[in-house]
């Protein structure tokens, strides 16, 4: 299951006639997964800028909801080329691609 987690988000106090107008979206994209009973985890962060220039509806800022937030990211980042990063990372825990082995030896 893959979903949106939201950090944090910037502000610009005034912007022209919008007030706590959203600048930066810190958000990170969750991963997790079942295979063979046991779960993997993994996450990624990043940030979304947005402008006032491109506003068609504003929402004031104490009206936003989570789910308002996430249409944003879904419509203004790649989210299929995030995912697909996550999958990787989730097969790289299933899979290592390098592991650490037990020395063969002792030393001295």
């Amino acid at each position: 299951m893959k979903k949106w987690y939201i950090n944090a988000m910037d502000c610009k106090p005034k912007d022209g006639d919008l007030t706590d107008f959203v600048v930066v979206v810190h958000w990170s994209r969750l991963a997790n997964e079942v295979i063979n009973d046991k779960e993997y985890s993994t996450s990624v962060y990043g940030t979304q800028s947005f402008s006032s220039e491109d506003v068609t509806d504003f929402i004031p800022y104490q009206q936003l909801t989570y789910d308002i937030v996430c249409g944003w990211l879904d419509n203004s980042i790649d989210v299929a080329a995030i995912d697909l990063t996550l999958d990787k990372q989730i097969e790289n825990l299933v899979n290592p691609p390098i592991v650490t082995l037990p020395l063969p030896f002792v030393n001295p």
